[in-house]
C-alpha cells in the first residue's frame, strides 16, 4: 500500500523516513496510519533482505525466477549474474544485491517462483 511502487532498500528507507516525519504522533500526526506504515516497512524490509540474501549465493545452474518466468543462472561474477530464460534465448545481467536487472529495471529476479511484489503480504 504505501510501499508498492519500491524495488530497493535505500528506496524503502527513504520513503519510510518521509513518511514517518508526516504520519508520527508526536509530530501531529495519526497513530493508527502510522502504525500500519511501520508494520509494512518491517515486512518489505524482512522480504527485501532475504531476497538481498539469497540472491547473492546463486551459482551457475540455479534456478531464478524473473517477473515469474523460469531462468537458469548461466554465469556469476562478484556482483552481477546472468540469466538464460528456459526454452528462450533471452538472456539478461542482473545486480546480486538488488536483483534489478541492469539494461532493464523492470526485469527483478527471485529465486522464489513468484514476482516480488511489496504490496503483495
Amino acid at each position: 500500500m504505501f510501499f508498492d511502487h519500491l524495488k530497493t532498500a535505500e528506496e524503502l528507507k527513504a520513503e519510510y523516513r518521509k513518511l514517518a516525519r508526516r504520519y508520527h504522533p508526536d509530530l501531529g500526526g495519526d497513530a493508527a496510519i502510522f502504525s500500519s506504515i511501520t508494520e509494512e516497512y518491517e515486512i518489505c524490509k524482512s522480504k527485501l533482505g532475504q531476497l538481498q540474501k539469497m540472491l547473492s549465493d546463486v551459482r551457475v545452474g540455479d534456478t531464478v525466477w524473473v517477473n515469474g518466468t523460469e531462468c537458469e543462472v548461466t554465469w556469476v561474477g562478484s556482483e552481477v549474474f546472468i540469466a538464460k530464460a528456459k526454452g528462450r534465448a533471452k538472456h539478461a545481467v542482473f545486480n546480486k544485491s538488488t536483483g534489478l536487472g541492469l539494461n532493464n529495471s523492470n526485469y527483478r529476479a527471485s529465486l522464489l517462483n513468484t514476482y516480488f511484489n511489496p504490496s503483495k503480504k
